[in-house]
């Protein structure tokens, strides 16, 4: 009787874990990010200003629509080099949101590959849903 009912308890303690991350896959998050840095003006030489272009891709479970302006988490080492933020569009596609920006940055005291340690370059999102709710979502 015992073997049984301790069979039953792990049971159903394996079975309540299953079920939480099916809740974890239907939250927004970002499942795709596409990242690409180049020179701001390359014609002039001058490569100290660069331009961190991103597409993040979210999953919009909730059917969410963005209300307020989408706020683009940096890594550290460019959030302390920031000199400009563009948010270039945001589209709804049936489940999911594709968010389009750019960040320009001076670069001027780091190589490429100094840079290319602080992957990844977005380290989330933040905005507000139109049902009221705060996102913060982290790239992974």
């Amino acid at each position: 009787m015992k073997k049984g009912t301790v069979f039953l308890l792990i049971i159903l303690i394996l079975l309540t874990g299953c079920s939480n991350t099916s809740e974890d896959e239907a939250e927004e998050r970002i499942t795709n990010s596409v990242v690409s840095i180049g020179a701001v003006d390359s014609e002039k030489d001058r490569f100290e200003k660069q331009k961190l272009t991103y597409e993040l891709t979210i999953a919009n479970a909730d059917n969410v629509r963005i209300v307020d302006t989408v706020n683009v988490i940096p890594a550290k080492v460019i959030k302390d080099r920031l000199i400009e933020t563009k948010n270039l569009g945001v589209k709804y596609k049936q489940d999911k949101i594709e968010i389009n920006g750019e960040i320009i940055f001076d670069l001027s005291d780091l190589t490429k590959k100094e840079i290319t340690r602080f992957e990844p370059y977005i380290k989330g999102i933040q905005f507000i849903g139109d049902n009221n709710n705060e996102y913060l979502l982290l790239n992974r």
